[in-house]
């Protein structure tokens, strides 16, 4: 009964005719309604992209040598270490560029800073435990030698009071270019006489 009283009603309502919009008034319609799809879309191929970049980019380096000492190296005396170990040094992962790095961890005297010679150790610790340093450029290698035990005992002095001193090895756990590093080793040791 009721769907005859509303044909009855609407006897005389005719649809309206469809508008044809423009091609500016489609491009509106869909950007309201698909803005955030492209937007989130894009900032996902924006994230990945640099992702991709950075691990393509990335330098890793062939050599790394870890200075520990109360003050850190100026600048110029950094890169001379990075640029010496380079010049004796072969590429050993093979990317056509002998690339030395020296990482420096600062250990304050006792009393001063304390949270930052513990973030200090931290990453020293983190340092040893992934073998990436083979060389160290030590203020005084018997007190680093008695804290860590990570030292073989044929370090030798080099300028400015500091000495440099090798790592040893006691698990399989080992730098990929050991045999690269105790080559280098004997180059230093032969310049150092």
């Amino acid at each position: 009964m009721a769907s005859e009283y509303l044909k009855w009603k609407y006897r005389d309502v005719q649809p309206d005719a469809p508008v044809e919009r423009t091609k500016k008034q489609r491009r509106q319609t869909w950007w309201h309604y698909h803005k955030w799809h492209v937007i989130l879309g894009a900032a996902a191929v924006c994230i990945v992209g640099n992702l991709v970049w950075q691990a393509v980019s990335q330098v890793h380096p062939d050599y790394q040598i870890a200075c520990v000492a109360s003050a850190p190296l100026p600048e110029e005396e950094t890169a001379a270490w990075e640029e010496k170990l380079a010049a004796f040094g072969t590429d050993c992962n093979g990317d056509g560029k002998i690339v030395v790095q020296l990482n420096q961890y600062l250990i304050l005297p006792d009393g001063e800073d304390a949270m930052y010679n513990y973030a200090s150790n931290v990453k020293l610790m983190a340092d040893l435990d992934a073998c990436e340093s083979y060389f160290f450029l030590l203020e005084d290698p018997e007190d680093f030698q008695e804290r860590y035990e990570v030292l073989r005992e044929d370090w030798f002095p080099v300028e400015n009071g500091l000495y440099l001193a090798r790592r040893t090895f006691w698990e399989d756990r080992t730098p990929k270019n050991l045999a690269d590093c105790d080559v280098l080793w004997e180059l230093l040791l032969k310049g150092a006489e």
